[in-house]
């Protein structure tokens, strides 16, 4: 019983629990945005909705990429000005390349309005738009997150969360359809980046004085982050191809009507993925190079623990009332697929605990753990691609890819805790040696 008052009372806990209320709220208006559209569009439309969100969450893996870098600089730098300078330099960097995304959706528009069936070219220009807004914003929340600064984090996202659901509404009422509804997102994360900009600046980042964004990225500055960006890129980029890339293959196989109604349910079943985010995204700023491997491992063990215990009553309801959960979500059209949603929520919780495992050894640095999610997600694609005469099978298919992801992922934790004893075996032995 002691252990467990101790552990309430723990910073861990505390940062868990501003961030995990901060993200619950920031959830479910991220999940209300979906069910407000739905109602608000028709269902091919809302289907095209899922496609740019999908695209963006691919996106996104960029993003958190910085991010993770942004926080792993902040926690473990010893050098604020040269800190502040790699992570300005990063910013700058990924602001130019997002400035290509954007004229790229200009110039082959076209190309990408025929090949995924879009009625205009239009969307992915607000798309372009809303990934530009979103790197300062991703920077400066980060360094909040990396001062462990949570509710700094979580409020900022809830602005962005909120003023989405206002705007994207506001302005799909208005007629302007799937656009009005990307540009919502573009000037709620204006919002919220000018609240986290407030803040990073109180909680001492600066830019350096002698550059600015009209000047080229300092590579050299970066140079030595690129190696360890590169692994968490292909770590992340599994984990959320293998979360949204159903969506996107009933969207290339199916009919738009078959897959709008698919992705509200995917819409559903993703609550477990960000119920569990929190968890991981506490979990590494906590987690230190410094530290000794057993107070490292203890932090993953009780995020398994948690995140288990806070997915579980959603699984559980999922699974006893799916219908009546697609009803109050998504509305009444999309109950004809509802029992899909057990096993499709059960596959994001797999998928959820791999994510866990991934940012723990992505948080220490350790660049192999991305091989895991290679393999991982080429099996869950190849079975998808084989196997996909109705939705029933791309589930199953998803299904059995997080888990063989999972396999392969508590394997190479087996086999890190295995060398980590052989370790500490060989330095209790040295020490012996030398009293000897």
């Amino acid at each position: 019983m002691q252990r467990v008052f101790t552990l309430l009372r723990s910073d861990f806990i505390k940062h868990i629990a501003i961030f995990f209320v901060g993200s619950v709220l920031v959830g479910a208006l991220n999940y209300i945005y979906y069910p407000v559209l739905g109602r608000l569009m028709e269902p091919a439309a809302f289907g095209e909705i899922q496609v740019l969100i999908s695209l963006f969450l691919q996106f996104s893996i960029l993003l958190n990429v910085l991010s993770m870098i942004t926080v792993n600089i902040t926690v473990n730098h010893t050098n604020p000005k040269q800190a502040h300078r790699i992570i300005f330099e990063l910013e700058k960097l990924a602001a130019y390349l997002t400035l290509g995304i954007l004229a790229f959706s200009i110039i082959g528009g076209e190309f990408l309005r025929s090949s995924l069936r879009f009625d205009s070219q239009l969307p992915f220009i607000a798309l372009a738009l809303a990934m530009l807004t979103s790197v300062p914003l991703t920077f400066r929340s980060s360094f909040a997150r990396g001062k462990k600064r949570f509710g700094i984090a979580s409020v900022s996202q809830l602005l962005g969360a909120g003023t989405k659901i206002i705007f994207s509404a506001g302005l799909v009422i208005l007629g302007l359809g799937v656009v009005g509804a990307v540009m919502g997102i573009v000037v709620a994360q204006l919002i919220a980046f000018l609240y986290a900009a407030r803040w990073a600046t109180r909680l001492g980042f600066s830019r350096p004085a002698d550059t600015h964004y009209g000047t080229l990225p300092d590579l050299k500055a970066v140079r030595p982050e690129l190696k360890y960006a590169s692994a968490v890129f292909v770590a992340l980029l599994s984990v959320t191809m293998l979360m949204s890339v159903d969506v996107i293959v009933v969207k290339y196989f199916f009919d738009a009507h078959t897959a709008g109604l698919y992705a509200g349910i995917a819409t559903v079943a993703r609550i477990i993925f960000f119920l569990a985010v929190p968890l991981s995204q506490v979990l590494m700023p906590m987690i230190k190079i410094e530290q000794g491997r057993k107070q490292n491992s203890t932090l993953l063990i009780k995020s398994l623990g948690l995140t288990t215990i806070v997915c579980a009553p959603v699984l559980a309801v999922f699974a006893l009332a799916p219908e009546f959960v697609v009803r109050l979500m998504m509305g009444v059209e999309y109950i004809t697929n509802a029992p899909l949603l057990p096993l499709l929520a059960l596959a994001i919780f797999v998928i959820s605990i791999v994510n866990l495992i991934f940012m723990y050894y992505l948080a220490l640095r350790q660049k192999m753990i991305m091989l895991v999610g290679i393999i991982g997600f080429a099996v869950s694609l190849s079975v998808m691609l084989v196997w996909h005469n109705n939705l029933h099978a791309i589930v199953s298919s998803m299904l059995l890819g997080s888990i063989i992801t999972l396999g392969l992922a508590g394997t190479y934790v087996l086999v890190n805790l295995k060398r980590g004893r052989r370790y500490a075996k060989q330095d209790n032995f040295d020490r012996d040696s030398d009293l000897q």
